[in-house]
């Protein structure tokens, strides 16, 4: 079975606004992610939630393992993503 990665829209406009270099390295993160989840994955402290890094951007994931999907829930700096 393989993981799939689903961005909700708020994620979406938000890598959409984002330098055509940053979406790209985000997605080619994204990819090596799905491959293998829990390599990448640090979990969010007192929350269910995950994070992912490119960069100086933070990818929260929201995962549902019975599923193997991986919801993007939003798409920051780092210095912002967290508010």
């Amino acid at each position: 079975m393989k993981w799939t990665a689903i961005w909700s829209d708020t994620a979406q406009k938000q890598l959409d606004k984002l330098p055509p270099e940053d979406i790209k390295r985000i997605l080619l993160k994204t990819d090596d992610v799905v491959a293998d989840p829990f390599s990448y994955l640090e979990r969010l402290t007192n929350n269910n939630l995950y994070k992912f890094r490119v960069g100086m951007y933070r990818v929260i994931v929201n995962v549902a393992n019975n599923n193997l999907v991986l919801h993007m829930i939003k798409v920051k700096k780092r210095s912002r993503v967290y508010d």
